[in-house]
């Protein structure tokens, strides 16, 4: 297994030697399952194949995918597959290095055009010392009024001459050194942002005859997620409920996912599905000794491909020395490495007498980017402020690949998991771009039988609430999610839907109707004093008023409730209930149910009596 483990490297390390001759194949996202914590790419992807030995390239997959999550299988085409391989690669490298070949060689021109202006600068400061230093003119004899007019006329048009090109020159400068400064932004800009690795599959399939093959691959990804969230509408023409399931799904996974299958699962493969075991639990000092032992388990070496460019201020550098231990390699002409590394490894770059040292540390990534600059002047490197990290780009396992997985035949004797709410597919074709964004796509629509109940509590609000009632709810395999209610399309805020909860009947508030009024008022408040037995006595009357003002009639539960004594020094008696049902007399409530016709009005008396041997305050 160790030799499999060192093989398997040293393939995805000299790809590069056999890519050339390798047939690329176009693949497109077809299906993806997003989980609350990543997602399952699913591709196909069509080749022509020669009879005998084929290398097909894969090329354009995100550097993000999980390498032990990679499946490649032939879905069609009389093939074989015989070995499937991992690569990262930058690739728009070559589109970059034109670019950047460009930007140096005007770079490399202004700086030259320059340098020539500053010469003849300094060549008209000369000029003008010369001019201005001359004291010898006319020698002993000195010079004629007219002779000395000339001169200086001639020495003034000399001076302005000299100080018109001066001017000239230093504004000819001044436009070619505010050019420079864009080319060198742009050249930085062109390094540091489009240096984009890709991953790439390289298979090798066998055919006995040319042939047209279509491949299927699926790979896991993180930096995806979903999240429910719901709908529900309400109009006055129609009794059903209107209840639509949304989604916010979101992915920064660097491919796009355009017009593809969704399916929303809630499973989580990031979480462990190992059972837990139990250890040895010993008294008194509490310690607990678990009984598995991960200590033994046999440790991976993890490997990081680091790349980038290698450049000084005026362009890139060719053939500086990057090396990790033993592993060396040399920057091409346009200045580009890569070199595959142990994780926690320590990057050195030489170019001359300067040198510098990058650790990569311990990282969950294993791709990384890392461009670097040298400044001759300083005699240093600097490492690059931009440094990229993409997961999972190698593991010393070799990539799990079939000629298919169709379960359909398994043993029907296996005991299959069974779960609610494990998935939805999402009707029709969706596009989610990778830029991260919350985008809300519809899971299912559904039209569902509700009741509609008016509820009050008037001992805490003096409004009525609008509650819709869905029974067996539980068929409709809905998640936890907040609710955006609307009524005859008027948005009327949120509600929450539990769907742990164990009732069989769910209950959405959806909100307060102004046209039912209810008031609760204080009708006698009697306190006494029983001189003989020293006891306290409380009693409390309270009135419900219930009007309808609707032109319809309406359904409206009413709750309220009295005192319950938790000790026998206080004695709680309910005098009246008013005709309300005792749901529960051990929590002390009341609830009448009340069928109101238009306009109706009706009144609910209720009283109590708290009996103390001390002073006691009672609602």
């Amino acid at each position: 297994m160790r030799r499999l483990y060192i093989s398997t490297i040293l393939a995805a390390s000299l790809f590069c030697g056999s890519v050339n001759a390798a047939t690329d194949a176009t693949s497109k996202i077809e299906k993806v399952v997003v989980y609350p914590n990543g997602a399952m790419i699913k591709r196909t992807a069509k080749v022509n194949l020669k009879a005998g030995h084929n290398d097909v390239r894969v090329p354009l997959l995100t550097p993000q995918l999980d390498q032990e999550s990679v499946r490649v299988g032939v879905k069609s085409g009389n093939a074989t597959l015989v070995n499937v391989n991992h690569d990262a690669e930058v690739a728009n490298r070559k589109q970059i290095s034109n670019e950047a070949s460009n930007m140096t060689k005007r770079a490399k021109q202004l700086r030259d055009s320059i340098d020539i202006l500053m010469a003849k600068v300094d060549v008209l400061k000369e000029e003008s010392a010369l001019l201005k230093n001359n004291n010898f003119v006319g020698g002993d004899n000195g010079l004629s009024a007219n002779t000395l007019q000339g001169v200086a006329e001639y020495i003034r048009k000399d001076m302005t001459d000299i100080t018109t090109l001066n001017y000239k020159y230093r504004k000819r400068i001044d436009d070619l050194q505010d050019e420079l400064t864009l080319v060198e932004q742009n050249l930085n800009l062109l390094y540091e942002k489009q240096m984009d690795p890709t991953s790439t599959l390289v298979l090798k399939i066998d055919a006995e005859a040319a042939t047209s093959c279509e491949l299927d691959l699926e790979y896991f990804v993180n930096n995806a997620s979903w999240m429910p969230f719901y709908e529900v509408r309400i109009s006055k023409r129609n009794d059903n409920l209107h209840l639509i399931q949304k989604a916010y799904v979101s992915q920064a996974t660097k491919e796009n996912w355009d017009k593809v299958s969704l399916t929303l699962s809630q499973n989580d493969p990031t979480v462990s599905n190992e059972k837990p075991s139990l250890g040895r639990w010993t008294v008194p000092d509490m310690s607990f000794t678990p009984t598995n032992n991960y200590s033994n388990r046999e440790k991976k070496e993890k490997f990081i491909k680091i790349l980038g460019i290698v450049r000084d201020d005026k362009g890139p550098l060719k053939n500086a020395l990057v090396s990790c231990d033993d592993k060396k390699t040399q920057t091409d002409e346009n200045g580009y490495y890569e070199l595959l590394v142990q994780d926690n490894s320590t990057i050195r770059y030489n170019y001359g007498y300067n040198n510098t040292i990058c650790s990569i540390g311990h990282v969950k990534n294993n791709v990384i980017v890392n461009n670097v600059q040298i400044n001759q002047n300083l005699n240093s490197y600097q490492s690059s402020d931009y440094k990229q990290m993409y997961s999972n780009y190698i593991d010393q396992k070799r990539i799990s690949f079939s000629s298919s997985w169709d379960n359909s035949n398994d043993d029907s004797s296996t005991p299959m998991l069974t779960a609610r709410n494990v998935s939805h597919d999402v009707p029709g074709k969706n596009s989610i771009p990778e830029d991260g964004t919350d985008q809300e796509i519809v899971v299912k629509d559904m039209a569902v039988k509700a009741e509609y109940n008016y509820f009050a509590v008037p001992k805490l609000s003096k409004d009525v609430y609008l509650i819709a009632s869905i029974p067996d709810w539980k068929n409709l395999d809905l998640l936890d999610g907040n609710v955006k209610l609307y009524l005859s399309n008027m948005y009327m805020g949120e509600s929450f839907i539990n769907a742990r909860q164990t009732e069989d009947t769910l209950r959405l508030s959806i909100g307060k109707d102004k046209d039912i009024a209810v008031e609760r008022t204080d009708l006698k408040n009697y306190s006494s004093k029983n001189l003989i037995k020293t006891s306290n006595k409380v009693q409390r009357d309270w009135k419900i008023t219930v009007k309808n003002n609707k032109d319809v009639a309406v359904k409206v539960t009413i709750e309220d409730q009295y005192p319950v004594s938790t000790t026998s020094d206080i004695k709680v008696s309910l005098l009246n209930d008013g005709g309300a049902t005792k749901n529960d007399p051990i929590e002390g409530q009341l609830t009448w149910v009340l069928n109101l016709k238009p306009g109706e009005k009706r009144e609910l008396k209720f009283s109590y009596e708290v009996k103390s041997k001390d002073d006691i305050v009672v609602e």
